[in-house]
């Protein structure tokens, strides 16, 4: 899962897309995505996002510029990505967003979503 910002900076995430050439001759690439809220199923797609190897040739870079993408992003929502190059699929992950830094808190999806009710009778449930 990749972690992002909800902020206006630009942000670099790097991955492993399902194929491409070794870009020691090709350069760099443009390429496309399409970011959908989890559980809304609102999209924001951006255009022409630059894509170039990383030292180690083992990944490729994604900068992300976007005024747009940082009013879309909210705090603690989980997002599907779907990158691609050309019209194919190029890459597809999860991502959360998130302002925080420490990354040994744990995070819940369903913190402060629910009430619990019951509590210490023998009949417990939750509702969600």
């Amino acid at each position: 899962m990749i972690r992002l910002l909800p902020s206006t900076a630009s942000q670099t995430i790097e991955i492993i897309p399902r194929s491409y050439s070794p870009l020691s001759s090709l350069g760099s690439y443009i390429v496309n995505l399409t970011i959908t809220e989890d559980g809304t199923n609102k999209s924001e797609r951006l255009t022409s996002l630059p894509a170039s190897v990383t030292n180690n040739e083992n990944f490729v870079s994604v900068t992300l510029i976007s005024a747009a993408l940082a009013t879309f992003l909210k705090e603690g929502s989980s997002y599907y990505l779907e990158f691609d190059k050309t019209g194919a699929l190029w890459y597809r992950d999860k991502a959360y967003a998130t302002a925080q830094t420490d990354n040994e808190e744990i995070h819940t999806l369903n913190t402060n979503e629910y009430d619990q009710y019951g509590e210490g009778s023998e009949d417990e449930y939750i509702v969600i």
